[in-house]
């Protein structure tokens, strides 16, 4: 049976308040083999584990940024917040998952609430907080690319098969500082952060760029297959069992207290 991946949705409280997720998250799931799940916003605990036993997967998606009171920062004036109900509810849906060992892909946003969580920091806003030449986050309406150097002997190199990628650039934020127990496993040439993981964990690779909109390069797809993958082997297992293997090295990375 085909993994179930959970995908956390966005939401917009406007005239129609809606949950929704853009259909390149969707497509990369269903390309890489999986059914991916939409999780709306839910903040009753007891619900959410309910959800999460029949997940074999988590996507986190892009969306806003982290509230800043969550690393101890004043918000400044290009900083988005999330809706505060996403904000309780993708950081309890998190918990939940590190608790349960759930294999987790986290992009964009996605990778900054992970950062945050296990007690990192971000860069409010590189264009404007960091000296760099590098575009990170294009004018409304352009597109531009930047590449990645990724560090050898990391699940983010294995699932990739190089030491250099080219990833568009989509992100005004980054980390700061890395959360305890996180290693930095791609950067640009100005020495940010794109991409991290924590090896002990089974599968939780996070990155800045957004893959799911460069899946015609196999290369940006072998992200979700990993994911899917890494489910499938969670499925066929009985519950507490200690995944190992090829892609799993290093300390067990802690679960964070949210």
């Amino acid at each position: 049976m085909k993994p179930i991946i959970g995908i956390n949705c966005d939401y917009e409280d406007d005239t129609k308040p809606h949950s929704f997720v853009y259909r390149d998250y969707v497509d990369a799931i269903l390309m890489a083999g999986g059914i991916p799940f939409l999780l709306p916003l839910v903040k009753n605990r007891d619900d959410m584990e309910c959800l999460l036993e029949r997940m074999d997967g988590l996507l986190l998606t892009g969306g806003d940024d982290v509230p800043p009171s969550r690393y101890g920062e004043e918000r400044r004036e290009k900083t988005h917040c999330v809706h505060a109900d996403k904000d309780v509810f993708d950081n309890l849906l998190l918990q939940l998952a590190l608790e349960r060992k759930k294999p987790i892909l986290a992009l964009c946003y996605g990778a900054q609430l992970v950062n945050v969580a296990y007690g990192g920091s971000l860069i409010q806003d590189v264009p404007s907080e960091a000296k760099t030449a590098i575009t990170h986050k294009p004018a409304k309406g352009e597109k531009c690319s930047h590449s990645v150097s990724i560090e050898k002997n990391t699940i983010l190199y294995k699932i990739i098969g190089a030491d250099v990628l080219n990833t568009n650039s989509a992100h005004h934020q980054a980390v700061k500082k890395l959360g305890k127990g996180l290693k930095a496993t791609a950067r640009t040439s100005d020495g940010i952060i794109e991409a991290f993981e924590c090896e002990g964990h089974p599968f939780l690779v996070a990155v800045q760029w957004h893959p799911e909109r460069l899946t015609f390069d196999t290369r940006h797809a072998a992200l979700f297959k990993a994911l899917v993958d890494t489910s499938s082997v969670g499925r066929a297992l009985p519950a507490n069992t200690q995944l190992s293997g090829k892609i799993i090295t290093g300390q067990i990375c802690p679960t964070p207290r949210l």
